[in-house]
Formats: structure tokens, C-alpha cells, sequence
């Protein structure tokens, strides 16, 4: 098998085997799922998800956007010296910013733990604190291998953690310790990891501390701390408006549709791994801006495939998982599903936007859209509801993706076929409106299939997913 795989065209193979990293994490993650809901009540549940939420904005605050700096200053250097230089310099800002957060961190854990709902205790604020300050001794190696190639490490890397976290909680639950054994069984996983990838820094490009350095990829990745938190804002927020205007039980089946739409993301994210890693430098080759646009035309076309997929397969998945009282979310999934692809495909096409020397132009971008979401969030919701979060938001990232798309090709012209892709999105949308959600049937099975071969046919047919073994495409 791995023959065979070694047969396939690198960006193929990699994508799988990011693919396989992908699956046994969200694999591990899901072992959990049962264990913890059965050794942990309801309150103590609920705490769990509080320290998650700080954890997912925290974590936008210390990432500090470190893996795309290093793929901009890093990727798009031809000379491998100083491609080192500048990785080993921004692996050294994440270990000085991983020890700032530490520090005050754990000063302000006692304060934090009274601000945050659900009376979290303030040993398990520092737990989650802790693992948090690993953000970037592990994001910035990690991003490195993907920029050497090394999917197989990444996997390990990735894969292993969550298996070790698993490891570790489960014993802990079970001798009672509740979240805090889960929160201590996630910062000793990360631990391990951090500790793993700092050795395997120091082997590949070591570590440097040029201060002056620091301040070019600040006025960098500061900026993307904001499009974090405007993504928060795009992606979550909504639910909070929701649950306000129309109580729990309602919100409950958006939020379900909500997680069967962002396995969207999970299906594109192979692709993801290997191709944002690589953009920079593919810039750079022979003939590079015609190869970034035909890469950058597969990644869309896997994003529309992928939501049409979701759209086929997730109101069974419903039926299949869930009671009854929460099948009124099938409704939502096909639509939630296409968001999701048009956000991919705006970070897809805004490739330019992100190859200048400082991303303010992005973090405005996504603030306007932030912006305009919250403002019809606050109209359409109480008026529609579900259906209001679901125009708000199309509203809002339709905007996003025009702004972030001509603002791109301004600053970076690339040849996107423009006219084929557009010819792929109206297919995308009737196959949407056409694929059915009712019960299964062998005539509603008939329709989905066929509907999803004719949208990759006519991928094929136009020349955007290229079938040739040894496509030059394929072999970036």
C-alpha cells in the first residue's frame, strides 16, 4: 500500500496523509465524546465547554497568526540559509511570546476565573492557561514540517497528541478527578509535544532572538489576531443572538446543522494543510503565478465538492445519530455547508492579500464583514431566526470574499478562470437546491449520486481537477 502510495503525485500523497492525521485525530477526539459525558455531570460539562470557548479566543490572541508569518517570510525565500534564519527567528518569538503568556497567565488566572461563567475553579483556569502558553512551540514547528514535506511527522505530531491527551484523561476521569483530569491530561499531552517539536526545531534551523526581526513580523501577524476575532464573531456569534432571540431549544438545531456544515471545512482541510504551506514558495518557481491559480482553482473546486457531499450526506447522518426533536436542523445543513465553502474560498482566492509584507488590508476586510454580521445579525434574527443567521452571514461573507478577492488580484494579479469557476458555482448551487433531504430512497440515493458525479464530471471536463498521473499541476 505504501508502494502506492508513494506512485501517486506528491500533492496527492501528502493531502492524504494529511487526510489520515485528520481522521485519527478527530478519531481519538471522538472516543471521548461518550467517556466524558459519562464520568462528568452536566455542570461540570458545561464548565468544560467555558474553558474550551477562552482556550479558542485566547489561543487567536497567542497564536498571533505564526504559521502563516512563517509561510510568508520563510516560504517565499529562495535561499535555504535564510529561509532557516527566518524560521528560526519566528520559532524564538513564539517561545517569547509562549513565556509571556505563562507569566501572566498564571497572574491573572484568579481574576479570569471569576469573570468566566459557570464558577470555574481557579486550578482549572491555570490548567487551561498552561497548555494555552504551548500555542506557538507547537503551531510554528508544525507549520515547518508541512513546509519541508514532512506529512508523515505531522502526523505523528498531530495524531500522537490527541491520542496521548485521550490516554492520560481517561484514567483520570475514571478515578474521579472530573475536568480536572481532562485539562490535566491536555497539558501534558501538550507538553510532550512542545517538547518533541522544540528538539526538532533546534536539529533543523535553531533558535534566534533578532529583536529587529520582531517588529517585521508583528506588523504581520498582529493584524491577524483581528481576522481571528472577526472570524469568531463570523462563525459563532450568531448563536449567541440566537439563543437570546428564540431561547435554547431553538438554537440547539442551528448549532447541530452548524457542526455537520464545518465538516465542510474538515474535508478541505488535506488540501488546505499541504497547499498553504506550499503557496509562497510556489510563487517562486517556474511559471508560478499560472501554478498558484491552477492549485488555488482545485482547492475551490474541492470546497464546492465538499459541501455537496455534506449536503447528500449529513440529513441521514441526522436521522441516523440524533432523536427526533432535533431533525428540524436538516433544513439548515445544505446552507451552512456552502458558507462554509465560501469562507474556505475566499482564504483560497485571497492569496495576494496575504503575500504583502504586513496584513492590515485582510484584518480591515474582515472587520467590515464582522461588522456588517453583527449589525444583521441583530435585525434578521429576531425577525427569522435561523433562517436570519443564515442570511446575515451569506450576506457578510459574500461581502468578505468580493472585498478580499479585488483586493488580491490588485495586489498580486493571478490568472484565476474566472469564467469556469463561475460556471462550477451556478452548478453547485442547483445541485444544492436539488439534492433531496427527505428519508432515503432509492430514487432520492439515484439523484444525490448522480448530481454529485455530474458536478465532478463537469469539474473534469473543464479542465479545473486535472486527471493525467503525471500532471505538472499534481506535482508541486
Amino acid at each position: 500500500m505504501l508502494k502506492r502510495l508513494t506512485n501517486l503525485p506528491r500533492a496527492l500523497q501528502h493531502s492524504l496523509v494529511y487526510a489520515a492525521a485528520l481522521a485519527l485525530s478527530k478519531g481519538f477526539a471522538l472516543i471521548m465524546v461518550p467517556i466524558a459525558t459519562h464520568y462528568l455531570t452536566p455542570a461540570d460539562y458545561g464548565r468544560l465547554d467555558v474553558l474550551q470557548t477562552l482556550a479558542d479566543l485566547l489561543s487567536i490572541v497567542i497564536g498571533m497568526g505564526l504559521a502563516e508569518t512563517l509561510f510568508r517570510f520563510a516560504g517565499s525565500e529562495e535561499d535555504s540559509v535564510e529561509r532557516r534564519r527566518a524560521t528560526a527567528n519566528i520559532f524564538g518569538m513564539a517561545l517569547s511570546l509562549g513565556a509571556l503568556a505563562l507569566i501572566i497567565g498564571q497572574l491573572a488566572a484568579p481574576q479570569i476565573s471569576r469573570l468566566l461563567p459557570g464558577e470555574i475553579a481557579i486550578v482549572e483556569t491555570r490548567l487551561i492557561l498552561a497548555s494555552l502558553a504551548l500555542v506557538g512551540t507547537i503551531l510554528v514547528p508544525l507549520a515547518w514540517l508541512r513546509m519541508q514535506g514532512n506529512p508523515w511527522l505531522y502526523l505523528i505530531g498531530t495524531a500522537g497528541r490527541v491520542a496521548l491527551q485521550v490516554a492520560i484523561s481517561v484514567p483520570l476521569l475514571m478515578m474521579g478527578f472530573g475536568v480536572i483530569g481532562v485539562l490535566t491530561g491536555t497539558l501534558l499531552s501538550a507538553l510532550c509535544l512542545s517538547g518533541w517539536l522544540i528538539w526538532k526545531q533546534l536539529q533543523d534551523t535553531g533558535i534566534r532572538f533578532e529583536f529587529a526581526r520582531f517588529r517585521m513580523y508583528s506588523a504581520y501577524g498582529g493584524p491577524l489576531i483581528f481576522v481571528g476575532m472577526a472570524g469568531f464573531v463570523l462563525g459563532s456569534f450568531d448563536r449567541w443572538i440566537l439563543a437570546d432571540a428564540v431561547g435554547t431549544a431553538e438554537m440547539a438545531q442551528y448549532a447541530l446543522a452548524a457542526k455537520f456544515g464545518l465538516i465542510t471545512a474538515v474535508f478541505i482541510q488535506p488540501f488546505d494543510l499541504w497547499w498553504h504551506a506550499r503557496r509562497f514558495s510556489c510563487l517562486q518557481e517556474a511559471n508560478g503565478p499560472q501554478r498558484c491559480a491552477q492549485f488555488a482553482s482545485i482547492g475551490v473546486v474541492i470546497a464546492m465538492f465538499s459541501c455537496l457531499i455534506i449536503a447528500a450526506v449529513g440529513p441521514t447522518l441526522v436521522r441516523i445519530l440524533t432523536p427526533e426533536a432535533y431533525h428540524q436542523s436538516i433544513q439548515y445543513i445544505p446552507w451552512l455547508a456552502a458558507l462554509a465553502a465560501l469562507h474556505n474560498a475566499t482564504s483560497t482566492l485571497g492569496f495576494g492579500a496575504m503575500s504583502e509584507s504586513n496584513t492590515v488590508r485582510p484584518a480591515v476586510i474582515d472587520g467590515v464583514a464582522a461588522a456588517v454580521a453583527l449589525v444583521a445579525y441583530l435585525i434578521l434574527i429576531p425577525e427569522y431566526h435561523a433562517w436570519g443567521a443564515i442570511a446575515a452571514t451569506t450576506l457578510a461573507l459574500s461581502l468578505r470574499f468580493i472585498m478580499m478577492y479585488r483586493i488580491s488580484q490588485r495586489t498580486l494579479s493571478l490568472p484565476y478562470p474566472v469564467r469556469r469557476l463561475m460556471v462550477m458555482l451556478l452548478l453547485c448551487l442547483v445541485t444544492l437546491s436539488i439534492i433531496p433531504s427527505s428519508p432515503v430512497t432509492w430514487l432520492n440515493s439515484i439523484i444525490s449520486i448522480g448530481a454529485l458525479l455530474s458536478f465532478a464530471i463537469t469539474a473534469v471536463i473543464l479542465g479545473l481537477i486535472p486527471l493525467k498521473r503525471h500532471s505538472t499541476v499534481l506535482q508541486g
